[in-house]
């Protein structure tokens, strides 16, 4: 924990918002202080299921962890931790390929969807079939092209 924090006023809250104690950032300023009001701290879950601490110096401990949200000592070492996460270049080249393969993949269905369903963004009524034959006048100076309407 940064020194900063240490030495950082912590106010304690019951449900309803009424505050119960608090560790001040001066001891005279102090109206709840945690010797004075006896606050105790326990734990549910965890390797300190059902263990209480009452002394002050351990419950001011703890409700200064709790603000920062790592109440217990994590094993940082072994793996060299710091928190921040990090990805390796093969995770990088991973996430950049996935993220254009999505792109592409997209587009494709984008156009084909396009292409399949012309006459239907172009607002062309499905019954109009047995009139005119839609696309029938798409290649524009060929020869073979039909001239007439269907």
């Amino acid at each position: 924990m940064p020194t900063f924090f240490e030495t950082f006023p912590v106010v304690l809250v019951d449900g309803d918002g009424i505050v119960r104690a608090d560790v001040p950032f001066r001891r005279a300023e102090s109206k709840y202080s945690v010797e004075q009001v006896g606050v105790t701290v326990e734990f549910y879950g965890g390797e300190l299921n059902g263990v209480s601490y009452s002394d002050p110096a351990t419950v001011k401990k703890y409700a200064r962890r709790a603000q920062l949200g790592e109440i217990f000592e994590l094993d940082r070492a072994t793996l060299k931790s710091d928190g921040v996460f990090r990805s390796s270049p093969r995770g990088w080249f991973t996430f950049g390929h996935a993220s254009f393969a999505l792109l592409f993949f997209f587009g494709h269905i984008w156009h084909g969807s396009r292409t399949l369903f012309r006459d239907v963004f172009a607002g062309i009524d499905p019954d109009l079939d047995a009139q005119v034959e839609f696309g029938a006048f798409q290649k524009l100076g060929d020869p073979t092209t039909k001239r007439q309407v269907v």
